[in-house]
């Protein structure tokens, strides 16, 4: 499998920066950029610096214009490296002018170019006005191509630590989005006791319809913990009523991941999604989490929400 972690713009490359020094195996990261001086300072697999021919390497001034421009000048490039992917992870900050730009395209690319598409989008706090309703272009084009998308939100950090300094802030964001890559990546890649596959993955994102995901961690005894930690994270959207189809995976030490322990967190997920849902399970021991048990469920099918204000809605201009 070929499976690659693209973060583009500032956002997505300090979520790329994160999840690199952190590593994920088996797959490759990518940073992509408008801005040389910030690219170079990020550690990835893979960098490239785009657009390069337009701006000098100095960005994309916030235009939203540019940021696209400087992609589709790096098509062929981005053809060339999705050809043979599986599965891409996409990550970007929106608002600004490469990832608001950029990121469309690219997701569209990565798509047609018949991988799976996982993206995970930042939006700009509600009171910087014209970012956001550029944030919100953006997030529809990249939903319009993408399997599946997972939204988080800067105001959030308002509501759970207004008075935690703003980059340890943006950190949490950062290791909200390189939990979630991680956990999803290996819970395909590494062997289980259980196993998933790729196959597995796409049955779930692939049938289309809003998506969410929990990850949560607790203590052996006691298995409530971790779907209660998994809800509680306050940058997701738990909620799962009503989900036609699940993929859960569970992780842990080698006497933390009892036969009961595993049917009875699976079944606090079941019984809140749709009796008939397809249910796919699987699960991994990992000498690493001794007495704690680690759940990763993805559960799609649900009802697409109209998470936009119905102010920023009307007006919004259709994306062509």
């Amino acid at each position: 499998m070929n499976i690659y972690v693209v973060g583009v713009g500032g956002g997505g490359n300090n979520s790329i920066d994160r999840l690199s020094r952190m590593g994920v195996y088996g797959a490759m990261t990518i940073a992509v950029n408008t801005d040389r001086k910030h690219l170079e300072n990020k550690k990835a697999d893979k960098k490239m610096l785009i657009g390069k021919d337009m701006n000098k390497g100095m960005g994309a001034g916030g235009n939203p214009s540019i940021g696209r421009e400087c992609a589709e000048s790096a098509s062929g490039g981005f053809k060339k490296l999705f050809s043979g992917a599986d599965l891409v992870f996409l990550t970007t900050g929106l608002g600004g002018g490469t990832g608001t730009g950029a990121a469309p395209l690219i997701t569209e690319i990565a798509r047609r170019s018949g991988a799976m598409v996982i993206s995970i989008v930042t939006l700009p706090f509600s009171v910087e006005g014209n970012r956001r309703k550029l944030a919100w272009r953006g997030l529809q084009h990249i939903d319009r191509y993408a399997n599946s998308t997972i939204t988080l939100d800067n105001d959030k950090l308002v509501e759970v630590s207004p008075e935690m300094p703003l980059d340890r802030g943006f950190g949490m964001m950062d290791s909200v989005i390189s939990d979630l890559v991680k956990s999803v990546t290996e819970t395909i890649t590494r062997q289980s006791l259980i196993n998933l596959d790729f196959n597995d993955l796409r049955s779930v994102l692939g049938g289309g319809g809003y998506s969410t995901l929990l990850i949560g961690e607790a203590h052996c005894e006691d298995p409530k913990e971790v779907v209660k930690n998994a809800e509680c994270n306050p940058f997701l959207d738990a909620d799962y009523k009503g989900a036609k189809r699940a993929l859960i995976h569970l992780t842990g030490g080698p006497d933390s991941l009892s036969v009961k322990r595993t049917h009875d967190i699976v079944g606090m997920i079941t019984s809140k999604i749709d009796t008939n849902a397809s249910v796919i399970v699987g699960a991994r021991i990992d000498h690493r989490l001794k007495n704690k048990i680690k759940m990763m469920a993805i559960l799609t099918g649900l009802e697409k929400r109209n998470i936009k204000p119905s102010i920023e809605e009307k007006s919004l201009q259709k994306i062509q």
